[in-house]
């Protein structure tokens, strides 16, 4: 299976997102991250179409810097995520909103804290009371 890496940008009025194939760009719009991902689909069922080739079997990655991810996911809570792994809330406020800019060793912190909190949700279980 293809893997794309679909970077994502957020615009006022919705996400635009980008990926490249065989040194082509290709590019589309949705109102939420789901729509952005059904019109990349389309776009991408049209690129092939073009090139008469057969279509592979296709996943995304969603790529983003920091401060798209803190302005998609506006619920997290920066200073609570700072508290989690260890970093000073000013700071990751900061990157959040890109008065500065994090060193790779710093993104890699925050994106391990961010898959952790992912795998910690995805295992949670709810019970009416």
């Amino acid at each position: 299976m293809k893997t794309y890496k679909l970077i994502v940008e957020k615009g006022e009025d919705g996400f635009w997102g980008r990926i490249e194939d065989k040194e082509n760009l290709i590019t589309s719009f949705g109102e939420t991250i789901d729509h952005l991902r059904t019109t990349m689909e389309e776009a991408i069922e049209l690129y092939y179409d073009e090139l008469a080739e057969p279509m592979p079997k296709f996943e995304f990655e969603l790529v983003m810097d920091i401060q798209e991810f803190f302005l998609i996911n506006d619920f997290i809570n920066i200073s609570t995520l700072a508290k989690r792994i260890g970093m000073n809330s000013s700071l990751l406020r900061q990157y959040a909103n890109g008065i500065k800019f994090p060193s790779l060793k710093q993104v890699n912190r925050i994106e391990i804290a961010i898959r952790n909190l992912g795998n910690q949700l995805s295992r949670t279980e709810l019970q009416p009371n």
